[in-house]
């Protein structure tokens, strides 16, 4: 139970909401702790932050949201009839409140079509922007950068457009997306069953504002943290072409995974006697006629050196700290969190622990969704406490983790792992069968430069995140708020 005292100031400011749960909330606290630091005239900061020829002196002064953007820079898009296609030609990708959180946005996007919809301007992105989902999960934001190129957004992401000639839009997204900016918009949901913000709620959050110089710096660490993230993502998408284009795998008939397919095949023995069509004909046949055509050497992974395995199922002993613990979606998003910790006592803990240079491939889920979706472990994940639906892919050689990464990220790859999965409400892998997948295996140099180009473009998505934290420690010192 909390409790909170509040004056009949504050009800009014509140347009006399007497709910006890808004006036104890932590958005209701950012904004008092913002007003108190708004009325001091000068708040020092720390000059380990700044550099000698800056000033060390805040601007004490708040801004509305709606100062600060473009004229109708604070818009949700109007509701519409959405008709998706199967042509890229014919449609733009489509992204959801839980697609902008990802680490490549685009993946799996759904195409929108170009004819069938008459306000595709409206619901464009553009570089800059800032995207804050406003249905359901209420407050994360995300900072459009040219990983989003083409692509359009659902009515349930608000957009907010700076103008850079009032505030730079990396400083402004940073302190939307910081702590205190969350729980103010947080702080104007409504709705008991589904929370939901509209843009006239926010239009007068607060915006501290800081010495020019502060502001510029920060928004710098943004824009580089940008372009490391599209230049990673280039990366990935450089290493999937090279690896499709050695196996041979062009031009695919079965755009997606449920397409309409007739086909007849050979029951394979060695595949435990499956007899589900999926497995054969279709969109992962496509796949196996690669495989079976690849001119170089086909092997299974034991054999490749790969170590292939999920821990068992166990109960979870959370506690307010001990090892951090992810579910299968959280380690999928664009910076990697939780609140949620195992007990430091929790049973033979050890086997759940993901370590550095390993590969993470999730193992429940819509087979067009996140199912067989790699990742390779970076300083990141390091020593994070993982469900036992992930599972861990090993090799003694980090380069070699790197090129199974690129290959079941791979279209052609994803096809063969899928081929593997089972059950139509939730499906799952066949682990001990996976474990035995058999991949194309390229001359060392092919096969290097591929896990190469992956291990380079996962350190560049670390060295953004870190960036990122270093402009929202360098924001939380210069308004010395805790």
């Amino acid at each position: 139970m909390k409790v909170v005292a509040t004056g009949v100031s504050e009800l009014r400011a509140s347009d006399c909401r007497l709910d006890a749960s808004y006036h104890a909330s932590e958005g209701v606290k950012a904004l008092r702790a913002l007003r108190r630091w708004a009325k001091t005239p000068t708040q020092s900061v720390a000059r380990g932050a700044l550099r000698e020829s800056e000033s060390i002196y805040a601007t004490q002064r708040l801004d509305r949201l709606d100062e600060v953007c473009k004229s109708g820079g604070i818009f949700i898009p109007s509701r519409f009839k959405r008709i998706f296609v199967d042509d890229a030609e014919h449609g733009a990708p489509y992204l959801t409140g839980g697609s902008i959180m990802q680490a490549d946005p685009l993946m799996g996007a759904k195409l929108l079509s170009y004819k069938f919809t008459s306000n595709m301007a409206e619901l464009a992105f553009r570089e800059r922007m800032i995207l804050v989902t406003c249905s359901g999960t209420i407050g994360n934001s995300v900072y459009v950068n040219g990983n989003f190129k083409g692509a359009v957004g659902s009515p349930d992401l608000l957009r907010i457009e700076a103008e850079p000639d009032k505030i730079p839009p990396g400083y402004l997204y940073t302190f939307l997306s910081g702590p205190i900016g969350k729980a103010l918009i947080e702080q104007k949901t409504y709705g008991a069953v589904v929370p939901h913000i509209e843009a006239h709620h926010v239009v007068d959050l607060p915006i501290p504002r800081l010495d020019a110089a502060i502001e510029e710096r920060i928004h710098a660490l943004v824009e580089r943290a940008a372009s490391l993230r599209v230049e990673a993502n280039k990366r990935l998408s450089q290493a999937r072409k090279k690896l499709e284009i050695e196996v041979g795998f062009f031009n695919p008939q079965k755009s997606f995974d449920h397409a309409f397919s007739i086909g007849k095949a050979k029951i394979d023995v060695s595949f435990g006697h499956r007899l589900d069509s999926f497995s054969y004909v279709g969109y992962t046949a496509e796949a196996i006629r690669a495989l079976e055509n690849y001119t170089g050497r086909v092997i299974t992974a034991p054999d490749a050196g790969f170590e292939i395995y999920n821990p068992p199922l166990f109960k979870r002993m959370f506690a307010d700290c001990g090892h951090p613990y992810m579910s299968g979606v959280e380690i999928y998003t664009l910076r990697p969190t939780t609140t949620r910790y195992l007990s430091r006592v929790q049973p033979e803990i050890e086997q759940y622990l993901v370590t550095e240079g390993m590969v993470l491939v999730q193992s429940a889920g819509q087979r067009y969704g996140l199912i067989t979706t790699p990742v390779l472990v970076t300083r990141m994940l390091n020593g994070v406490a993982a469900t036992s639906d992930i599972v861990r892919i090993k090799h003694p050689d980090i380069i070699e983790n790197g090129y199974i990464c690129t290959l079941l990220a791979s279209d052609f790859g994803r096809r063969l792992a899928l081929r593997y999965s089972y059950g139509t409400s939730i499906p799952r892998l066949n682990v001990p069968e996976f474990s035995k997948i058999k991949i194309p295996w390229p001359d060392d140099g092919v096969r290097r430069e591929i896990g190469q180009l992956t291990k380079q473009a996962y350190q560049q998505r670390d060295e953004a995140n870190a960036l990122e934290d270093q402009a929202q420690a360098l924001l939380v010192e210069a308004l010395g708020l805790r």
